[in-house]
């Protein structure tokens, strides 16, 4: 039987979180960007010639940098989402993984995050926390039953 590969198709795990990030630099950005613009517009939309500031109207030139600056949003939204997504996919998994030990379900094996995400070091840690949590229940379990077969009478 083919090992069919996952395909991700929820690239927003925390909206609030994502969004706010993907805003932030977002805003950062075009503000930098406007500015940027503005200051060299000013520089090229004014001619010093014999001690007088002629103007130049180039309008051409607010509908490049209006342009050049959706396609920046478009860009930073898709990157900024994507760079979110390998941080919350951790997260989730672990708050996933978390919630499961409580309830009494102890993940077994290796715990592993994919290959692009942020914070794989944290598997590790999970797998071997899981490990001695384990070992405590199982011991737990059989120090019980040690106690009940000596309080039984034959």
């Amino acid at each position: 039987m083919e090992k069919r590969k996952k395909v991700r198709r929820n690239y927003l795990l925390n909206k609030s979180f994502q969004l706010r990030f993907v805003c932030a630099n977002i805003l950062l950005h075009l503000c930098a960007a406007a500015l940027t613009g503005f200051l060299f517009s000013y520089l090229y939309l004014f001619v010093f010639t014999d001690e007088k500031i002629g103007c130049q109207h180039n309008y051409a030139l607010f509908l490049q940098w209006g342009i050049l600056l959706v396609l920046m949003s478009i860009i930073l939204i898709i990157w900024g989402v994507c760079c979110t997504h390998r941080m919350i996919g951790p997260v989730c998994k672990t708050q996933m993984l978390l919630r499961a030990a409580a309830s009494g379900k102890i993940p077994e094996g290796k715990i592993e995050f994919r290959k692009n995400d942020s914070f794989k070091e944290l598997g590790e840690d999970l797998s071997d926390c899981f490990e001695y949590m384990r070992r405590q229940k199982k011991a737990s379990f059989e120090s019980s039953n040690l106690g009940k077969r000596e309080t039984t009478p034959e």
